[in-house]
């Protein structure tokens, strides 16, 4: 199913990519203007397409996650280069704090940049001219070493009424946010059970009108392949 789905989006959006620059080349800006629409409007919906596939495969337990050992620093640094854009967009100041000596964790990158990309975009969302910020530091708890990325916002907050839905499949902080900020309510869901299946957890704290701070914490090592495949869904 996954193929049938992505494939036809990914030649949308290969073919309107194409046809942009052959319109630049040829200086049809008129053509140019709405070939980028379709180009955009493509890749929103692949993206909707994976975290539906995404969801679907964590609830029938046959989600896979592949252990790595990979740099944080540098991990960070790829996060901050693509969510830099999203940040502007809304007239934000994007700040990272993370030492460059922070070290490595074993876990599954593409998981962990998926997270942090949902959570840093949706903190850029919800900030209208404040600052996101994205601390990442190393702890120790009992004898085991965690890595924690808390994502600070100074954005519009969260009622307390809507916290506790916030993770829930399709969920949205009201119907007006959905009309102006867009999104199907599965990046938090979906991030949460990835980080659930790898030993941790997300959690978040908010006032109206001074902002959030979402706070994933998770082994910097996952020790058991068993601990892996249990669904999150059970948790």
């Amino acid at each position: 199913m996954s193929h049938e789905l992505r494939t036809p989006m990914n030649a949308i959006i290969g073919y309107s990519e194409m046809l942009i620059e052959d319109a630049e080349e040829e200086g049809l800006d008129e053509f140019e203007a709405d070939l980028q629409k379709i180009c955009s409007s493509g890749k929103h919906l692949l993206g909707l397409i994976n975290e539906i596939l995404d969801l679907s495969k964590i609830e029938a337990g046959k989600m896979e996650i592949f252990l790595k050992s990979f740099d944080i620093a540098k991990l960070v640094k790829d996060v901050e280069e693509t969510i830099h854009p999203m940040a502007e967009k809304r007239s934000n100041k994007l700040l990272i704090d993370c030492s460059d000596n922070i070290g490595f964790m074993e876990a599954d990158e593409t998981r962990v940049r998926q997270m942090l990309h949902n959570l840093l975009s949706n903190a850029c969302k919800f900030t209208d001219k404040g600052t996101v910020t994205l601390k990442v530091t190393r702890i120790t708890v009992e004898g085991i070493d965690w890595v924690r990325f808390d994502i600070i916002d100074t954005g519009m907050g969260i009622p307390s009424e809507s916290i506790k839905h916030l993770f829930h499949e399709f969920s949205q902080i009201d119907n007006s946010s959905t009309r102006e900020f867009g999104g199907t309510g599965l990046g938090l869901a979906i991030s949460k059970r990835f980080c659930l299946m790898m030993g941790g957890d997300i959690t978040v704290e908010s006032v109206i009108g001074e902002g959030s701070t979402f706070t994933i914490e998770m082994p910097v090592k996952v020790v058991t392949k068993a601990k892996l495949r249990r669904r999150a869904s059970d948790r």
